[in-house]
């Protein structure tokens, strides 16, 4: 380092911004810390795993902080070194102790903000954000892979513990003869492999799950049971405890989508992680319309965020529009200045909703009349004559709120649910209050994939999957996928924080 000198850091002063400052103060409260330095750095650490500056102006009015605060002669050189590479990456210069400080206090301010909205995100519980914390990984897009860390699969899970003996043990209590022939340690359960004695037991298993979970003093956790590769062996599902959960951000989700080859014929989208930590990856146009269920505080919106962000990553404006309706006026405002915006606007309220069903049932109409003057039966048929249309994704955030509010849009939704495939418009369904009196069968048998998230009771279960199990689920982005013609796959949400998504919507 020819123009910055390590020492002369470490005998510096720091400050960021006047709003860093009080958010910093914030979170020094919200974690129990005693110095504005711990949060810093996290602060810090968590805006360089961000791409360049907006250029928004940054104060230097918070109140001063000592290098030796800040840094230790240990671990000055990695924080300096990745500054650094942060600033080469993005063509800043910093050519000397003003500009290194200004890139430091640019961090400061901005990694604090995103803290919050983490901190928010999470609804305010403090185990849930301070895993995050714990668990986020190194997620650097913009300036290189070399470094990025292995995405959280089932060789990642260090600190699970193998139950086998103890399930061995449990399952004999039940009175089901059985012997463990291997585990693989996923995000938030372990999968045994279990050999039964006697098939003739498996029923007895699939009734004694409640007492299993019992005998393994697994509180309020349901185990799952499920069909293994081998004769006589099945699989079961053990949850674990809050400790030993990973969890998959922003790097691994963009890594699943990368594995993906081609862009704009497919609409591809990733909730989620399965139990062995594999990507849950599925098009909406073979869906063809998507309900997403759950209470309140489970993980439906980062889902629904992950869905949208999953196209937006595989399109471009071109080949995608989003329709986003948002009753409730809280859920879409981070796509508003997107370019993927059907009619350059997002429908706010009630009202707004039902005119864009209704400008959508239009749409599909005329993409109908188009397709019968050349003689062709869907999109990509009438792609093949020389005229590409956009998919249109319609998104309602809370389907229920609207319904309630208005009647009358069941039946545009019900005819775009039966007919907009073909035409190459395709819905996703929203709702934190799924009940039979908003959601009609008829609804219901016209969206054939769904998304159910951790709900409060079996009856909420059944109208999102037409089957129990949701009830049974571990929060925080646990969820069931069911596709039309598939079994149930089990899956972890990847947790993506509004800056991510804003980020993405940014494309």
């Amino acid at each position: 380092m020819s123009v910055l000198n390590l020492q002369q850091i470490m005998s510096s002063r720091f400050r960021t911004s006047a709003a860093a400052d009080a958010q910093t103060k914030s979170l020094m409260e919200v974690l129990g810390l005693s110095t504005k330095a711990a949060v810093a750095r996290l602060a810090i650490g968590r805006s360089l795993s961000l791409g360049a500056f907006n250029g928004e102006a940054v104060d230097a009015k918070g109140l001063e902080i000592p290098a030796a605060s800040l840094f230790s002669q240990d671990d000055v050189t990695i924080w300096v070194g990745l500054i650094l590479t942060h600033a080469r990456s993005h063509g800043i210069a910093l050519d000397g102790m003003d500009a290194f400080r200004s890139a430091l206090r640019q961090h400061w301010h901005r990694g604090a903000a995103m803290l919050i909205d983490d901190w928010r995100s999470s609804g305010e519980n403090f185990d849930q954000f301070v895993g995050t914390l714990v668990k986020r990984r190194a997620d650097l897009p913009d300036v290189g892979t070399s470094a990025r860390t292995q995405k959280p699969s089932a060789a990642n899970v260090t600190s699970a513990e193998d139950q086998s003996s103890q399930l061995t043990k449990a399952l004999g209590e039940i009175g089901v003869g059985a012997e463990v022939k291997g585990v693989v340690h996923g995000p938030r359960l372990s999968r045994y492999k279990v050999a039964l004695r006697d098939v003739n037991q498996l029923d007895k298993l699939r009734k004694g799950l409640e007492r299993l979970a019992l005998a393994m003093s697994l509180r309020d956790m349901m185990p799952a049971l499920g069909h293994g590769d081998e004769a006589k062996t099945v699989t079961i599902d053990i949850p674990r405890a809050p400790k030993s959960w990973t969890t998959a951000s922003k790097i691994e989700f963009l890594e699943a989508l990368g594995a993906v080859s081609g862009a704009g014929a497919e609409l591809m989208v990733c909730p989620g992680m399965t139990v062995v930590g594999d990507p849950v990856l599925f098009d909406l146009r073979t869906a063809p319309h998507l309900l997403v269920g759950g209470a309140t505080g489970q993980g439906k919106s980062v889902c629904v965020h992950a869905i949208l962000s999953s196209l937006i990553v595989k399109h471009t404006p071109a080949t995608l529009q989003l329709a986003l309706m948002d009753p409730k006026r809280v859920e879409f405002s981070i796509y508003a200045k997107s370019r993927f915006l059907w009619r350059d606007e997002i429908a706010v309220g009630a009202d707004a909703a039902r005119e864009t069903l209704r400008a959508l049932v239009s749409e599909m109409d005329a993409r109908y009349e188009r397709m019968s003057e050349l003689g062709v039966n869907n999109i990509g048929d009438l792609a093949a004559k020389g005229v590409r249309l956009p998919f249109i994704v319609a998104c309602v955030d809370e389907l229920a709120d609207l319904i309630m509010q208005d009647r009358s849009v069941e039946a545009e939704i019900i005819r775009l649910a039966q007919m907009a495939r073909a035409a190459g418009i395709h819905l996703i369904l929203a709702t934190q209050r799924p009940d039979a009196k908003t959601f009609s069968g008829l609804v219901r048998s016209n969206i054939p994939a769904r998304i159910a998230l951790t709900v409060q009771k079996a009856s909420e279960s059944q109208i999102i999957l037409d089957e129990g199990g949701a009830e049974d689920l571990l929060g925080r982005g646990d969820m069931i996928v069911k596709l039309a013609g598939s079994s149930l796959v089990r899956a972890h949400g990847y947790y993506l924080t509004p800056g991510d998504v804003e980020n993405i919507v940014a494309r």
